[in-house]
């Protein structure tokens, strides 16, 4: 053979595994850390909003790291259980825990945690964030929330809010919420969000605080009445209900509906960018970023520098709610 054809024979063999590198995931040409399947833990049920995000971003995660992505539903303990198995895992990338801002209001309010999961988790992105909805009865007589407060004040301990669980993120925004605008309103507690929903609209309750793909039917049909969004930005799946903002509540727009994705602690550093990549990816794909509008979520993404100030902001206002109540779950 001459050197000529060996030559040709060497670019035509360089060029194929060029094609090849080129047709593959970007983060197998980076050569993934992953050398088995990939577990994201989700410390609630299947068909909660945090189950609902993980699957959202599974395939995306799957195809960029080159191995199966299995999303674990771990429940119980108003989600401590799976953040406990999360936070003692290998810190090698193949365990992850998908988490909501009840992360943070449960590690101030319940006696038995695995810990602070600011300090004890490695912090990847913020996957999607969504304002919590204030909503009212139509029977209890307010067109808006201040017609509600007023009537609220005038009659201090029979209205009361209802919560899928005391000492959760929800609990806690409507205990803010009594602090700034000094309110006496008793918090009845709920397992299941559908007893809480029922009860509301019947007027057994008198306030809730819901994610607005829960409430929209209610509002459109008139059977509730939305008092405001807790947030910066007006809600945009129904127009009209004014924020906390503009109402002029102090802090209320720093307990959002948010979920996130993290890491045990001391994962490498190599490793967590290669997930942050992965995931962001995820997010940002058109199917993921369509279905979480549609759900009431904003698509985020944020750097792990980013996401990690959020939490430190967060886990201040639980603390201060918590402390300033006195809420203790055993």
């Amino acid at each position: 053979m001459t050197i000529s054809s060996l030559t040709r024979r060497s670019f035509m063999i360089s060029a194929a595994a060029a094609g090849a590198t080129l047709a593959a995931p970007s983060i197998l040409r980076a050569q993934s850390f992953a050398t088995h399947p990939i577990t994201i833990i989700v410390g609630n049920a299947a068909g909660g909003a945090n189950d609902t995000l993980a699957r959202l971003i599974q395939p995306i995660l799957q195809a960029e790291l080159g191995k199966p992505v299995l999303v674990e539903n771990r429940p119980g303990a108003a989600g401590n259980i799976g953040l406990g198995l999360a936070m003692q895992a290998k810190p090698d990338g193949h365990t992850l825990f998908c988490s909501s801002s009840v992360m943070l209001a449960t590690a101030h309010t319940h006696i038995h945690t695995p810990g602070n999961p600011v300090e004890g988790l490695e912090h990847i992105t913020m996957i999607g964030d969504g304002n919590f909805t204030y909503t009212a009865p139509a029977e209890a007589g307010a067109k808006n929330y201040e017609e509600f407060k007023a009537l609220v004040k005038a009659s201090p301990g029979k209205f009361r809010h209802g919560t899928p669980g005391a000492g959760g993120n929800i609990h806690l925004s409507a205990e803010l919420l009594k602090l700034r605008e000094k309110l006496d309103m008793p918090a009845i507690h709920y397992k299941a969000a559908g007893d809480l929903i029922t009860d509301l609209l019947s007027n057994q309750i008198q306030m809730a605080i819901n994610a607005i793909q829960l409430t929209e039917p209610h509002i459109r049909s008139g059977k509730l009445v939305p008092l405001f969004t807790a947030g910066k930005v007006r809600e945009k799946k129904v127009e009209g209900i004014p924020t906390s903002v503009e109402l002029g509540i102090p802090d209320m727009e720093r307990i959002t509906n948010w979920f996130g994705l993290h890491a045990p602690k001391g994962t490498p550093a190599d490793v967590l960018a290669q997930i942050h990549a992965a995931t962001v990816k995820g997010v940002q794909s058109p199917v993921a970023a369509e279905k979480m509008t549609a759900g009431g979520w904003t698509p985020i993404g944020y750097s792990r520098e980013e996401f990690t100030a959020r939490l430190i902001s967060d886990d201040a206002i639980f603390g201060e709610v918590a402390r300033e109540t006195g809420i203790r779950i055993g």
